[in-house]
């Protein structure tokens, strides 16, 4: 489709239509959420992991113009300042920063973690086939009902008491590295940190280096918890994961070095550069800066790049910060350090009404229950327009003002771009 050919941008809202995407860790028959939260049959034995909204070259949306279905990314490509809002255009160079998805992984995927800016740019220029784009991926996730994940290095003492409840871990990484840790009593930050790098990157290299003794290790450890009659959780997610990565997987013991994480409906975790994660199982929304760029190291039978992963990995051990603590609010604003987004969930009560404004600045809805009622007036009409469960709409930055409704009960996501210092 040629740009020029495009149609403009009217003051109003659009409908988008979004792309699955079929991973094999996506819930699958009549529980995959995804179908579900769509109104679709679910084809059997597929795999239902990823909704994509946005513009990433990959899979962009289509916003529904009249009759016409318009890639997302050519028509902000065609239509910047009216789509994007002049700031955001400056800002971003007349692309849409942030992808929003909605995630429903019935299987664990990769530990893995994202480069910065800086990161990335080299990735992508050495190896763009694996690293597609020289973006960060900053990332919200948001739990739809609940989630399970890895997220972050344990604080200094639960890896001393990990290193001395699972010896096969420590004989494998090394007497020595493991005597330091285990010897420090209670050393400062910087020093917590250059502990866990070593042993962190230690494990790593062992792992590629003597795969043989891994996989013994390995067993090892699952022949002595199988004697257990009652097990830690991540000893019975250490055994489940064992029995899809039956090889030399360093993941099953990097989770070990992990927080286990468990989110209600409603609650956040923010993933900066660097921080080392995996999502186990549940139904999300996530946000993040638009980029597919994802360094992996375990779990996982795709591409892995433990070197690059050793580099950039942030080793501070602590406890994650779980966002969204606040369920009796009409709008809960996950708030972030990220520039390229910023996520609020609405729930709006039988017969609300609300006000809205762009700002200057491209907004997104998705709505996950219920049904909102979009009303708007500019120059050319005053018109409304259902949006259902499941559905998700674009208003333009260049329709300055609009309404959401209710008759009954509705939640929903609304996606936007901070407003930050054009100077800074």
């Amino acid at each position: 489709m040629m740009l020029d050919t495009l149609p403009p941008v009217e003051a109003r809202p659009y409908l988008l239509i979004n792309s699955v995407q079929n991973y094999a860790w996506g819930t699958r028959g009549n529980q995959a959420f995804i179908p579900n939260l769509l109104g679709l049959e679910p084809e059997p034995g597929v795999p239902y992991a990823e909704l994509w909204i946005g513009a990433h070259p990959k899979a962009p949306s289509a916003v529904v113009v009249g009759e016409t279905l318009i890639p997302l990314d050519q028509w902000i490509h065609a239509h910047p300042v009216q789509l994007l809002g002049s700031r955001i255009a400056h800002k971003f160079s007349n692309q849409l920063p942030f992808l929003f998805k909605v995630l429903s992984a019935g299987e664990s995927l990769s530990i893995q973690v994202h480069p910065n800016k800086a990161q990335a740019n080299a990735l992508h220029l050495h190896d763009p086939a694996h690293y597609p784009d020289a973006n960060h991926k900053p990332e919200l996730a948001i739990a739809l009902d609940s989630l399970t994940a890895l997220m972050g290095i344990k604080p200094f003492a639960e890896i001393q008491e990990t290193l001395r409840r699972y010896p096969e871990v420590a004989d494998f990484i090394g007497n020595s590295v493991c005597a330091s840790v285990l010897s420090a009593v209670p050393p400062d930050s910087q020093r917590q940190q250059a502990l866990v790098q070593t042993l962190f990157s230690t494990l790593i290299r062992n792992s590629m280096d003597y795969q043989g003794e891994l996989v013994r290790a390995i067993a090892q450890l699952a022949e002595r918890l199988s004697q257990f009659s009652s097990l830690e959780e991540v000893e019975i997610l250490f055994l489940e994961l064992r029995a899809t990565y039956t090889g030399p997987d360093v993941g099953l013991f990097v989770l070990f070095l992990l927080n286990l994480v468990h989110l209600k409906e409603g609650q956040g975790l923010f993933t900066d550069a660097g921080t080392p994660h995996a999502y186990i199982k549940g139904n999300i929304v996530e946000c993040m800066a638009n980029s597919d760029n994802v360094v992996r190291v375990g779990l996982t039978d795709k591409f892995t790049d433990p070197e690059s992963l050793i580099q950039i990995i942030n080793y501070d051990p602590a406890s994650p910060s779980v966002l969204g603590n606040h369920a009796e609010l009409e709008e809960q604003i996950y708030q972030t350090p990220a520039s390229e987004f910023r996520v609020s969930g609405l729930k709006l009560g039988p017969s609300t009404e609300r006000r809205e404004t762009t700002e200057n600045g491209l907004k997104l809805f998705l709505v996950t229950k219920g049904a909102a009622v979009v009303r708007w007036n500019s120059d050319s009409e005053d018109g409304s327009m259902i949006v259902k469960q499941g559905q998700s709409i674009l208003v333009p930055a260049c329709l300055r003002e609009f309404r959401l409704g209710t008759e009954a009960s509705v939640e929903l996501f609304k996606v936007e771009v901070p407003i930050f210092d054009e100077g800074g």
